[in-house]
């Protein structure tokens, strides 16, 4: 009965309904066409004005309809505080956990003299442990309710798509990891050599091989060797940025519902889910996923705290701050971004008369205070490495950054640098082999088109409203680009996928508004049928985006990789076979050669990353005549100054042309017979 009368209001609504019930929800449909059209046309340079045109097209047919009828996207407010009930009873016993917080803390820099971090490491996590006796709330009712209360309120469906979404994740970052990427580079040497030095007993704060690096994912691929059967080896690392790629997924959801509500959550996961720049640099095996995975939660609860102003909040957003700034260079300037917010905050709440506002309160203060000084807790080991080696704390920051530049020069550097970030999305994006393809958008057709329609609603929101979500969201996208912006010194190291890591989850929040925009539109239509039809549209369109991304990693992703980087597992396999029938790993040697593979690749292919038998001088093989043992050689194919020395010292050798499977990657191979064969 109640179908038959709404199918009966349906066919009865005058052209005037229909025309105002419908327009909206098409004039998205015809933005989001043409910036799809205006994203086809890129990235062509001959295109860019025709490309331009049609996006300012675009973006006047979508915003139009949100001035003339409004979309609410943010969640409900959720302002309330809740009184602070701390974890120990009794001031007295608070005090004395905070001193002894206060105590350890100092013994633990002391401890940590030397870039030694089992001098301090527990009098560290002491010091974390009182401290948050000290000072976190516990629930008023207790846990047990709190967390019924909080599953109560957990939307069953939503949980379910996340959790099919976290699968496709999964699959984009584990499908063929052992075989793609296929090769590692200088940079997998280094690391894998950090790993081997923790395997060997060492435990540094800040490892200062290559220039310097945090420590997290040495010890992290250190402990997944020796908690399964993976070697010391690119899987290794692969398997450990997997794993914190793959849990970036959910917490982009996280961020993206506190911001925006549930749809834009779930839209942004899945975006993040498929997005191939992401899925590069998670598989690539070294550091670079680990800014998004700790940014992200560390901003998701640093809003709930200035939304909400709970002391546990603020607690977590400085826990997992200072356990990110452990990780990656890029994670340093997150510091700046919880500024930024708490700036947004203060600007945002002053005008407000309807109620105290929040930054007028002490508790507000207090809270914030104990937020960033539980985060200078956990970074007190690389504090007192900053201490003790400051040039060296800096010194990869700092060579980008510095130069012989005039500052005039380095601002007109700045400037070209932003411009270039910007366009990575859309136009041209890094240059780096190992981490993309050189000079293609970080974004695929969808998500990059959607990109400019979603800064379109964030300006249009800030501007119109005040938002605090499109301010959080707009300073976290330009703040998070400035690991790659500040690259004054070389500026042909910008655009850099890697160091805007961390923009990656916000980025995807932008690209989600678009959908969510058009989904709440149809969804307010009168007619099943038109809802039916957008369902299928956003299926096609997600299925697509899908598919463009498969294509992009698994497809031209692979064949650049393979036709960039020496084929170091090739010769790792020839390696073993050799030591395996003939020889000893000792009576194998590499042959150096200008921009060739790197010996240490080799070793680690080989299964002995300890091996050097790198032959950088010539004059070295005439030592080796003395030495009866069979002997291989791994030559470059055009390198015949090599080749002539080796007929001249071991005549009765013979070579031989490895044919690799991937054209061009041919090497020589120089077999020397035992003394008397």
């Amino acid at each position: 009965m109640a179908q038959a009368q709404q199918h009966s209001r349906d066919t009865t609504l005058s052209p005037r309904r229909l025309l105002a019930g419908y327009w909206p929800a098409f004039s998205h449909l015809l933005g989001l066409f043409l910036a799809f059209a205006a994203q086809s046309l890129l990235p062509e340079s001959s295109a860019v004005a025709e490309s331009a045109v049609l996006y300012l097209a675009a973006l006047l047919f979508f915003i139009l309809p949100l001035v003339a009828r409004p979309l609410a996207l943010s969640p409900a407010p959720q302002d309330k505080d809740t009184p602070f009930r701390p974890l120990v009873a009794g001031t007295l016993w608070r005090l004395l956990f905070a001193l002894t917080g206060a105590a350890l803390a100092v013994l633990a820099y002391h401890g940590f003299e030397g870039n030694d971090l089992m001098g301090g490491l527990w009098y560290w996590l002491g010091a974390i442990f009182y401290s948050l006796l000290a000072f976190a709330a516990r629930p008023a009712a207790g846990w047990t309710i709190a967390i019924r209360r909080r599953w109560a309120k957990v939307d069953r469906r939503a949980l379910v798509v996340l959790l099919l979404i976290t699968l496709l994740g999964i699959f984009f970052r584990v499908y063929r990891l052992a075989e793609l990427p296929a090769e590692m580079t200088s940079d997998h040497a280094e690391k894998l050599l950090d790993v081997y030095d923790v395997l060997q007993g060492r435990r540094p704060i800040f490892f200062p091989r290559n220039t310097g690096r945090e420590m997290v994912q040495f010890y992290l691929t250190a402990a997944l060797i020796r908690l399964t059967s993976l070697d010391v080896g690119h899987m290794a690392l692969k398997v450990g940025t997997a794993l914190v790629g793959i849990v970036t997924v959910p917490l982009t959801y996280l961020l993206g519902k506190e911001l925006y509500g549930r749809g834009v959550g779930l839209l942004a996961a899945f975006f993040l889910a498929i997005s191939h720049w992401h899925v590069a640099i998670t598989r690539v095996g070294l550091r670079f996923p680990f800014t998004a995975a700790f940014a992200a939660p560390a901003l998701f609860f640093l809003i709930r705290a200035l939304r909400r102003n709970r002391r546990n909040d603020w607690l977590a957003a400085g826990l997992i701050l200072g356990i990110g700034l452990h990780t990656y260079t890029a994670m340093r300037i997150v510091p700046l971004l919880f500024l930024v917010f708490i700036a947004i905050k203060v600007v945002t709440d002053l005008p407000s008369r309807a109620q105290k506002p929040a930054p007028t309160r002490p508790d507000f203060w207090i809270n914030a205070v104990l937020g960033g000084s539980l985060s200078l807790l956990l970074f007190l080991p690389l504090l007192r490495y900053l201490v003790d080696r400051p040039e060296m704390f800096w010194y990869r920051a700092a060579s980008r950054a510095q130069g012989s530049l005039t500052p005039a020069e380095l601002l007109g550097v700045f400037w070209q640098n932003l411009q270039d970030a910007l366009l990575m999305f859309n136009y041209r994006g890094d240059v780096v082999p190992p981490n993309t393809i050189p000079g293609a958008p970080e974004l695929e057709i969808v998500s990059a088109a959607l990109l400019v329609l979603g800064t379109g609603i964030i300006l249009w929101r800030l501007f119109r409203y005040r938002e605090d979500a499109s301010a959080y969201v707009l300073s976290a996208f330009f703040v998070l680009l400035l690991p790659s912006v500040l690259s004054l010194a070389f500026p042909e190291e910008n655009p850099s996928v890697v160091r805007t890591g961390g923009a990656i989850p916000f980025v995807m929040i932008i690209v989600a508004l678009p959908l969510a925009t058009l989904g709440k539109r149809f969804s307010a239509l009168p007619t099943r049928a038109a809802r039916g039809i957008f369902a299928i549209f956003l299926a096609g369109i997600l299925l697509f985006a899908l598919a463009d991304n498969y294509r992009w990693y698994f497809v031209e992703y692979d064949r650049h990789i393979r036709q960039s980087l020496w084929n170091a597992t090739e010769m790792g396999e020839v390696v073993r076979a050799f030591t395996a029938t003939e020889g000893s790993l000792q009576d194998v040697y590499h042959i150096a050669y200008p921009h060739w593979v790197d010996t240490r690749a080799i070793a680690i292919t080989a299964g002995d990353i300890t091996w050097r038998n790198a032959v950088l001088d010539l004059r070295e093989l005439a030592i080796h005549a003395a030495d009866p043992s069979p002997k291989l050689y791994l030559l470059y194919p055009a390198d015949k100054k090599a080749l002539a020395r080796l007929s001249l010292i071991f005549p009765q050798g013979t070579v031989e042309r490895y044919k690799s499977s991937r054209p061009g990657k041919d090497f020589l191979l120089y077999r020397v017979p035992a003394r008397g064969q």
